[in-house]
């Protein structure tokens, strides 16, 4: 573990204790130079997935600050989002989270907080270090709706993380590369030999992204969980993700040949980075072409106006 951690004096934040002000562009620029860094590390390390690399924590980082301008926050807000959206995942690893959770072990959650916990709290307030290092450590569960509002750095990662960039059309691309990195995943894809047999890849490919986007639209889609502001947006992405599991069960395609080259790409020793994925997957059926359309919109930021439309102030 520890060639993955970065000197700690490396990071180098400007943080506000014993001043009136602190210069908040500076922090979110000089946090983002520090992942930039540590990711490129952990990437010569072979430590680093296609679902969770700098341009995933830069997007969460992005729409954690748009969610907290949404809900009226002021810059230093938006930058407290911003900053904590960009560490949530600095210690992200191809194990499934929520089973690491339910087996009582350390989760990268757990990780990422406490690595970032002495540094917050050397250079930012005891009331803004303990809001970041909550946000990163919680992000991977859902807020209690009586607990909405209380931290809005934790509500808008957690928020920007499950349905922003883990939702969509985006995320049908993004889990089935994922599950072909996923450690449990490549364990059955050994023991079923797929790799020399075209059919069984695309079984594999098809249980595993069916399996996990069962778990996951039943974790992070019910409404009665959700606060009313986020309802439209949340059945915006949603939807999507119900398209995938109805296209998967029925075998359409389109969308089982998009898993299944996606899943196929995970699956190697040196996956090619998503987003060029993405960029160049060739759809065949009109199922995978819209959901690539839509993917394009979102990783180009042209749906971001749309999203924060589709968020209201309480």
């Amino acid at each position: 573990m520890s060639s993955m951690i970065l000197k700690k004096r490396k990071i180098g934040l400007m943080g506000n204790k014993g001043k009136r002000k602190a210069s908040w562009i500076r922090n979110t620029q000089v946090m983002e130079r520090y992942m930039r860094s540590a990711f490129h590390q952990m990437g010569n390390e072979g430590l680093l997935t296609s679902a969770h690399n700098l341009g995933h924590v830069q997007r969460v980082a992005t729409y954690a600050q748009a969610y907290v301008s949404a809900m009226g926050g002021g810059k230093k807000k938006q930058a407290i989002a911003k900053i904590s959206g960009l560490g949530h995942d600095r210690f992200r690893d191809a194990v499934d989270s929520m089973k690491q959770a339910a087996e009582k072990q350390k989760t990268h959650e757990e990780k990422s907080a406490e690595h970032f916990k002495p540094l917050f709290e050397k250079r930012f307030t005891k009331k803004v270090s303990s809001q970041m290092v909550q946000a990163i450590k919680k992000h991977g569960t859902l807020p209690q709706l009586n607990e909405v509002g209380k931290n809005v750095t934790r509500d808008a990662v957690v928020f920007a993380d499950k349905f922003f960039e883990a939702n969509g059309s985006y995320i049908a691309f993004r889990r089935a590369m994922f599950m072909g990195e996923r450690a449990d995943w490549r364990k059955v894809a050994l023991e079923r030999n797929v790799f020399n047999n075209p059919e069984e890849m695309k079984k594999l490919a098809v249980e595993s992204t069916l399996k996990e986007s069962e778990k996951r639209v039943a974790a992070f889609s019910d409404l009665s969980k959700i606060p009313t502001h986020m309802h439209k947006f949340v059945k915006y992405q949603v939807q999507w993700q119900h398209k995938l599991v109805e296209a998967l069960k029925v075998g359409d395609k389109g969308m089982t040949n998009l898993v299944t080259v996606l899943f196929a790409e995970g699956l190697k020793e040196k996956p090619r980075d998503l987003t060029e994925m993405i960029k160049f997957y060739k759809p065949i059926a009109e199922s995978d072409k819209a959901f690539k359309e839509e993917t394009m919109r979102y990783l180009n930021g042209e749906l971001a106006e749309k999203f924060k439309q589709l968020v209201s102030q309480k």
